[in-house]
Formats: structure tokens, C-alpha cells, sequence
């Protein structure tokens, strides 16, 4: 299940849907232009892994997280660069996170760099 931040081209989830993964961009559940700590603690209820590109500010939220002992959800980081453009970024982007599941089933809670 993921949670596709804003950042990112909402279609993605689209695309994850369409591979059999269950995916909603954070415009979808009421979320476009919240802060980061409530779209992780909306990915927590929902039991889902953020995908965004966001490192530094969704790391800090791990790490604070997993450093307290509090519920903690898998956090996959992308890079938009280090995939094709020109509206192709949300096909390739769901194919390569559906790839990096097969491979991570049950992703540990905190960072990840696919």
C-alpha cells in the first residue's frame, strides 16, 4: 500500500494500481499542501509506505520516530532525475517501486533508497 506525496505525479499511483499495488496520492485523501508530519501520520493510519522525494525532511521523520520508540512506517525515497521526463515520470516511477516491492515485501519501517 502507498502513499504518493505531492511532489510526485499523482498519476503514479495510478500507475501502481494498474501493477495490482494499492496506491493513493495525498491529494486523494485530503492532504495537498499539508506538512510532511501529517502525511506520514495519515500514511501510519492507513497502514501505507510514503514514496516521495523529500529526503531530508521525511528522513528526520523516521529517524525521530524510530529514535522514540513511536509507530513507524516504511519511507521510499526517489529521485524524479534519476528517471525519464516529459511525462513518462509516473509510468517509470510505478515500475520501478512495483520492481523494489517484489524484492521488498515487507519493507522495515524508516528509509529506504530503492
Amino acid at each position: 500500500m502507498w502513499l504518493i506525496d505531492e511532489m510526485l505525479p499523482p498519476t503514479t499511483a495510478e500507475e501502481l494500481n494498474a501493477l495490482g499495488h494499492d496506491a493513493i496520492g495525498v491529494a486523494a485523501v485530503g492532504l495537498a499542501g499539508a506538512d510532511d508530519e501529517s502525511v506520514y501520520a495519515e500514511a501510519l493510519k492507513q497502514s501505507r509506505v510514503v514514496v516521495t522525494e523529500n529526503f531530508s525532511d521525511f528522513a528526520a521523520i523516521a529517524a525521530h520516530r524510530l529514535a522514540n520508540d513511536y509507530p513507524c512506517t516504511p519511507v521510499v525515497l526517489v529521485r524524479k532525475a534519476d528517471h525519464p521526463q516529459k511525462g513518462a515520470l509516473a509510468h517509470h516511477l510505478a515500475r520501478h517501486l512495483h520492481h523494489w516491492a517484489t524484492q521488498n515485501p515487507t519493507p522495515y519501517p524508516g528509509p529506504h533508497w530503492p
